[in-house]
C-alpha cells in the first residue's frame, strides 16, 4: 500500500471512528511514517543524543533488513497453508503474508492497548498491509515469484513492482488458482478498510452502524480519477476533510533542516540519498548516516516518539517472531 491508504484512508477511517482530528493526524503520519523512515539520523539535541530507526530499505540481500524492516513492518508473516490452498503452485512458506493473519492481529491489538497514537499508526501499517502484501514474503524465495523470465530476484512484491499497492489497481497474480488470479485491490483495500474501522470502532467503544456507509465513501473515493492518484490525494481533502500529508512534518518540527532544499521534490530523491548513503558505508569511507544539530527540539517531538514507538513495536515483533520459530 502508498500514501493513499496508510495516511490518507486511514485518517480517514480514524475521523469516521470518532476520534478527534488531532489523533487521526498522529495515527495516519505515524502509519505512513513507516515507509518514510529510510534515512537514519544521528541526532545531537544539545547534548541528547539519539540514532533514528529505519523502517524502510532496499537490501532486499541482507538478512538484517529482512529480520528487522521487512518482517516486523511490512511483511508480518500469515496462515501458511491457508496460502497454499490458493495458489496453483503451492509455493507457500512460513513467511508468506495472509490478510487478517493472527500474528498481525496481535500486533495490532498490543499497539491499540497502549494508548499512543504513534504505536497504533505503525500496527496498522503492518496490519494493512497483510492484505496488499499477500502471497509474497519478506524473503528472498521462489514463492514470490510472478514472472519466472523477470531479471528481478524474487524479493517480496518485487517482480510485481507498485501493482499489489494501488488502490486503484487491477493485476494478474499467476501464481494463484486461476479463479482467484485476476485482482482488483480495491475489494482487497476494502477488506482490509472494513477490518481497521471495526477495530479503532471497538477502541472507541462504538458500534459499526456506519459501516457500509463509510466504506462506500471510501471506495468511491478509490475510483475517481483513473490512472490520477495525485487528483485523487487532492480530492480526499475536498471531499472527505483529509489534510495533505507532508513527508518533511516529522523532521521539520524536530528541527533537521531539509538541506537539500529544492531536490528533495524530485520523485524517488529519498531512494537516491538512502543509496548515496549506502555506498558511503559500504566503502568504508564512512557511517552513510546523516548527521543533525537539533538545538533543543528533537527531544519529546513527533520524531522522537514515532521513533520510540516504532522502537517498541519491533521488540514485540521480534518476541513474537521468534516464539513462532520464525526471528
Amino acid at each position: 500500500m502508498n500514501a493513499e491508504f496508510h495516511y490518507y484512508s486511514i485518517y480517514y477511517l480514524c475521523l469516521r471512528s470518532g476520534l478527534p482530528p488531532e489523533r487521526c493526524s498522529d495515527i495516519a503520519f505515524a502509519s505512513q511514517y513507516v515507509d518514510n523512515a529510510i534515512l537514519a539520523y544521528d541526532v545531537d539535541d544539545g547534548g541528547f543524543s539519539y540514532r533514528t530507526e529505519v523502517t524502510q530499505n532496499y537490501l532486499f540481500w541482507d538478512e538484517g533488513t529482512l529480520k528487522d524492516i521487512y518482517l516486523p513492518f511490512h511483511f508480518v508473516p500469515g496462515d501458511f497453508e491457508a496460502a497454499r490452498r490458493e495458489r496453483a503452485d503451492g509455493a507457500a512458506s512460513r513467511w508468506t503474508v495472509t490478510p487478517d493473519s493472527p500474528l498481525a492481529k496481535e500486533l495490532l491489538v498490543a499497539a491499540l492497548r497502549t494508548g499512543d497514537d504513534f504505536r497504533i499508526g505503525i500496527g496498522l501499517h503492518c496490519y494493512a498491509d497483510t492484505w496488499a502484501h499477500q502471497h509474497f514474503s519478506g524473503r528472498v524465495e521462489k514463492g514470490n515469484a510472478v514472472d519466472p523470465a523477470s531479471p528481478l530476484p524474487p524479493a517480496g512484491h518485487l517482480q510485481a513492482l507498485r501493482a499489489p499497492d494501488d488502490a486503484a489497481g487491477r493485476w494478474t497474480d499467476s501464481r494463484l488458482l486461476p479463479e482467484l488470479a485476476s485482482v482488483d485491490n480495491g475489494s482487497r483495500f476494502r477488506a482490509a478498510a472494513r477490518k481497521i474501522y471495526r477495530y479503532l470502532r471497538t477502541y472507541m467503544r462504538s458500534g459499526f452502524e456506519e459501516e457500509e456507509l463509510v466504506l462506500d465513501e471510501l471506495s468511491a473515493q478509490w475510483a475517481r480519477y483513473p490512472g490520477d492518484m495525485k487528483a485523487r490525494l487532492a480530492s480526499f481533502a475536498v471531499d472527505l476533510d483529509v489534510p495533505p500529508y507532508d513527508k518533511r512534518y516529522y523532521l521539520s518540527r524536530a528541527g533537521i533542516a531539509d538541506e537539500r532544499g529544492e531536490e528533495s521534490s524530485m520523485p524517488g530523491y529519498d531512494k537516491i540519498e538512502w543509496l548515496r548513503g549506502e555506498l558511503v558505508r559500504r566503502s568504508g569511507a564512512g557511517s552513510g548516516l546523516r548527521r543533525a544539530e537539533t538545538r533543543g527540539r528533537f527531544r519529546g517531538s513527533e520524531l522522537h516518539r514515532w521513533n520510540e514507538a516504532a522502537r517498541a513495536h519491533r521488540a514485540f515483533a521480534a518476541s513474537r517472531l521468534a516464539k513462532e520459530g520464525l526471528a
